[in-house]
C-alpha cells in the first residue's frame, strides 16, 4: 500500500458540484467511525478504481433522508459513475448508507456501479446488493433461517 493521508470531507459540509469531485468520478461514502478506528483501510480504498473522493457521514448525527437527498444530488451535479461504501457491519445507522445508495440507483441512476463493503472485526468483506436488498426485509431473512 502506498503511503498517503487522504483527506476526507464531511458529506454534509462539501458543494454538491464540487471539482474534486467531477475530477474523479468516483466516489467513496465512508461511514464516520471507520475513520478513527480504520483509516489506512479508507487511504487504501481511496485509491482504488484510480482515485476515488472520499466523504464521510454519521447517520447518528445526519438523518439518512439528509444523507440521500445530498448523495443524490452529488451523483447527479458531480456526474459520478461509481460509489463504493464502506462502513463497518453490525451498526443500525451504518447500514442505512448501503440502502441509501441502492435505493438511489433504483430511483434515479440505474447506469450507476455500486460496490458495498463492510469491516467486520478489522476484516474488510465484500457484501452484494441483493444482501443488502435482502436485509431490508425482516421476513424474508426469517425465512432463510428457519428453511
Amino acid at each position: 500500500m502506498q503511503n498517503t493521508q487522504t483527506r476526507i470531507e464531511h458529506l454534509m459540509r462539501i458543494n454538491v458540484g464540487d471539482n474534486r469531485i467531477r475530477e474523479k468520478g468516483n466516489l467513496l461514502l465512508v461511514g464516520s467511525c471507520v475513520m478513527s478506528r480504520y483509516k489506512e483501510l479508507v487511504d487504501e480504498f481511496s485509491l482504488k478504481h484510480g482515485g476515488q473522493y472520499a466523504l464521510q457521514v454519521c447517520l447518528e448525527e445526519t438523518h439518512v433522508n439528509q444523507a440521500g437527498f445530498k448523495i443524490g444530488s452529488i451523483v447527479r451535479y458531480s456526474n459520478v459513475k461509481k460509489i463504493t461504501v464502506l462502513t463497518v457491519d453490525g451498526s443500525p445507522h451504518c447500514v442505512q448508507l448501503h440502502y441509501v445508495v441502492e435505493d438511489i440507483k433504483r430511483h434515479f441512476t440505474p447506469e450507476i456501479a455500486i460496490e458495498h463493503f463492510v469491516i467486520e472485526k478489522g476484516e474488510v468483506l465484500e457484501v452484494s446488493a441483493k444482501a443488502v436488498k435482502k436485509s431490508r426485509h425482516l421476513s424474508k431473512i426469517e425465512k432463510m433461517l428457519m428453511g
